[in-house]
């Protein structure tokens, strides 16, 4: 709404409901946000008068990238994190600023200009870079997404807009789907929700059959390297991990093209999990993300007609679904 509206709406509330509405919204703000506006909110209430920010200088861009190309490679060289020459100890804990800032200015760059596929490209280097210090300790914090203010998915969400807001191409949807499904989590993230957030940004159904192209390109790939790796390595766990990710996209883009049938054989056929139980089971939880009891109750008769045998957890909740289901009907 325009402000005069709202100015309108909050003339005609009583206190009580300014002052729970007020609070819900202030809820709604990121860690950042609320850091910007705490002290504008502060010198209103006291009844001091606001200044008025000057307006900022156009950044320059090389500039702007070279900067971000230096911070990234002290960063995996943990100058920000361990005792070096090159980054003063008094220097180090400002990285978070600097991220914040880097992400904020690379935002700011609009679709038409020359700048913006280099920009896209650096944002996706900030974004491994975080993702990256979820694993290994790049910074002096347990969770670097929280750290910058931002919780991943949103992140994530920045990437997969800025990135197709250019077009579609089969590089940059193979790309976003290996972001979506490998990488490091923040503490409170999981690869799914990467995984919707893309999903979501497949707007077109040529787009998703792309998608599931791709993603089927990847796992080929994946299970290639496999085999040489050493066996119960990490590496060879999360490769695995990394084709079940994939494995799991393929089946949610299935559902969303109301095609879940050729998803659902697929997954079965090549997810790495060491036991058919659990491969059922997974992809049970996947059909609860976008599905409902029908689906649910679909992908597990289809594990029944491969012979598998759910544990008893899973027995009761198919008994659950299906009578809630067959009561509907």
């Amino acid at each position: 709404m325009k402000v005069q509206e709202l100015r309108k709406l909050l003339g005609n509330a009583e206190r009580e409901h300014l002052e729970k509405a007020f609070v819900e919204c202030y809820k709604q703000l990121r860690k950042g946000q609320k850091e910007e506006i705490d002290s504008i909110l502060t010198m209103m209430l006291e009844g001091k008068a606001i200044e008025q920010k000057s307006v900022e200088a156009p950044v320059n861009f090389e500039e702007l990238e070279q900067q971000i190309i230096v911070f990234i490679d002290n960063a995996y060289a943990q100058n920000y994190f361990a005792p070096n020459r090159t980054i003063p100890k008094s220097q180090r804990p400002k990285w978070r600023f600097m991220v914040k800032n880097f992400m904020k200015e690379l935002s700011k760059i609009p679709l038409d200009s020359n700048h913006y596929e280099r920009a896209v490209k650096l944002l996706t280097d900030l974004y491994c870079l975080i993702c990256e210090a979820c694993n290994t300790y790049l910074f002096s914090t347990e969770d670097p997404f929280r750290s910058i203010g931002w919780e991943q998915p949103d992140f994530f969400k920045l990437l997969v807009t800025k990135t197709f807001a250019n077009g579609y191409s089969r590089k940059n949807i193979s790309q976003l789907l290996r972001y979506a499904t490998t990488g490091g989590l923040s503490r409170e993230s999981l690869h799914i929700q990467q995984e919707m957030i893309l999903l979501s940004g497949l707007r077109t159904s040529d787009v998703k059959y792309v998608a599931i192209e791709e993603a089927k390109k990847l796992v080929e790939e994946g299970v290639g390297k496999l085999a040489s790796l050493k066996k119960y390595s990490s590496s060879q766990y999360y490769m695995n991990e990394a084709v079940n990710e994939l494995c799991g996209m393929i089946f949610l883009i299935t559902i969303a093209l109301a095609e879940p049938e050729s998803g659902m054989e697929y997954y079965f056929a090549h997810s790495r999990e060491g036991d058919n139980e659990i491969t059922l089971y997974c992809a049970l939880q996947l059909a609860d993300w976008v599905g409902g009891d029908d689906l649910w109750i679909k992908v597990y008769e289809y594990g029944l007609s491969k012979k598998i045998k759910p544990r008893n957890s899973l027995k009761e909740e198919y008994a659950i679904r299906l009578g809630s289901l067959k009561a509907q009907d």
